[in-house]
């Protein structure tokens, strides 16, 4: 007696993961991130000063909402600016001398793979550290929870996108990760000399702090207040439809400097070592 057998449909064949980008991305997440632990020179310079710094900053400004967000978000301007910029340009000149970038090129994973892989530890650590130091402001100094975190979320990442794009591209002038502090300390300054990161609001002639605010900063430090306070900088309150509408201006600036920032990037970015 024959028995009926039925054909059971094959799985669709995968690729390995070793070809899928997202796993590339991890890969390369955990490889910096264990690069980062078992450094604890640049874990102290970059993951805990510069939080105990912003919270020094931040304290004596609870209580009063407008001022201690303010100073909050100035504070997160900061560590964009310090923990992104100029530790993620060390990163890549230190990756690109040590032919780690070199020997990763040689392998499967695509040039926007490795350069955002090698990004992706700085930027959680950065976005880790602005949480932290938002809970601190509303659990101990008393500052009111965001209104909007979702587009505050927003700023942050593309912040760090916009401070990273500028590392790859200012590592292509720094000879080794010693050399970082010279060549991001012009960018640093320029980058701080914005109304709400530095500078107060207000202080300046309004032509300089128009100008000045379309350093990739202002939109940054825009958008947070207007995610956490829920209000404008002429005080006006906003709905959480209206955050929105009114962060659209901040975030197409941003997404302006983050495109001329890959371009750039992808144009200067050197993957073979200086000597």
């Amino acid at each position: 007696m024959n028995r009926s057998t039925t054909t059971q449909p094959r799985p669709a064949v995968t690729p390995d993961r070793a070809t899928r980008p997202f796993w590339q991305m991890v890969a390369l997440l955990r490889m910096e991130t264990t690069a980062l632990r078992r450094n604890w020179t640049a874990t102290l310079l970059s993951g805990v000063s510069p939080l105990l710094i912003g919270v020094l900053l931040t304290s004596g400004y609870g209580n009063d909402p407008v001022p201690g967000v303010r100073r909050a978000v100035s504070v997160i301007s900061l560590l964009a600016v310090f923990v992104v910029h100029h530790h993620l340009t060390t990163v890549y000149a230190s990756r690109r001398q040590e032919l780690v970038l070199k020997r990763l090129r040689a392998g499967l994973p695509s040039d926007r793979t490795i350069l955002f892989g090698t990004a992706s530890c700085t930027v959680l650590m950065f976005l880790l550290q602005a949480g932290a130091l938002v809970v601190y402001t509303i659990l101990v100094l008393g500052l009111p929870a965001p209104k909007n975190p979702l587009i505050m979320l927003v700023s942050l990442v593309l912040g760090a996108a916009v401070m990273a794009g500028f590392s790859a591209l200012l590592s292509a002038v720094t000879r080794s990760s010693e050399a970082a502090m010279l060549t991001t300390l012009p960018s640093m300054m320029i980058l701080l000399c914005t109304p709400g990161a530095l500078l107060p609001i207000g202080r300046m002639p309004e032509p300089v702090e128009t100008l000045l605010w379309l350093l990739p900063t202002g939109p940054f430090t825009e958008i947070l207040r207007i995610g956490w306070l829920g209000r404008d900088d002429d005080g006006q309150v906003l709905s959480l439809a209206e955050t929105f509408t009114a962060s659209l201006p901040s975030l197409g600036v941003l997404l302006v400097w983050l495109v001329v920032s890959l371009l750039l990037a992808r144009r200067y970015f050197r993957w073979e070592p200086r000597h």
